[in-house]
């Protein structure tokens, strides 16, 4: 019976392997497919263009070149202060209430969002965490049993348990 399976399998190895569409098809060296005709890239054209001056922060650029391109950001930001200088004594402390209360919801939001997490069990181990190591520890224990069963039974509870355990991954 086993040298039946053998037998059975090499056949079907050998036979997949040898259909037309694993077959590789070269291009003879009589027709000309195109690439045989390309030129050479001129060495000259690849050299980096040099970069005069700095580019306006808008203008998006790409360049073979290896020098860092510095975008000065202290106008925009003397802009800004310039502008928050302009406001009246009533308006400045308009937009410092306006930032105090922005900075105190996110503080609040990345807080809340640690605290009260519903996937997390109470004791401090993800849910999930936990059940793919319950489930790996009975796989485990059921393949060194050994048996048929004990096989079977292990390897769908190891299976479960990479199942939780990628579950709780993707979460991460």
């Amino acid at each position: 019976m086993k040298n039946l399976l053998v037998i059975v399998s090499i056949a079907t190895v050998l036979a997949a392997c040898s259909t037309p569409k694993y077959a590789s098809h070269f291009p003879s060296g009589s027709t000309e497919t195109g690439y045989h005709a390309v030129q050479p890239i001129d060495s000259h054209s690849l050299q980096p263009a040099s970069v005069a001056e700095a580019p306006a922060a808008e203008v998006l650029t790409a360049s073979w070149a290896t020098a860092p391109i510095v975008v000065p950001v202290a106008e925009a930001q003397k802009k800004a202060l310039d502008a928050y200088r302009n406001l009246s004594k009533a308006e400045k402390k308009g937009v410092r209430k306006l930032l105090k209360n922005e900075i105190k919801s996110i503080i609040k939001r990345s807080h809340g969002n640690a605290a009260v997490a519903p996937h997390m069990a109470p004791g401090g181990l993800d849910h999930d965490l936990k059940l793919a190591a319950v489930f790996g520890a009975v796989g485990l224990v059921g393949l060194l049993i050994g048996g048929n069963v004990f096989w079977i039974i292990g390897s769908i509870a190891l299976i479960i348990g990479v199942v939780f355990f990628v579950k709780w991954l993707m979460r991460q």
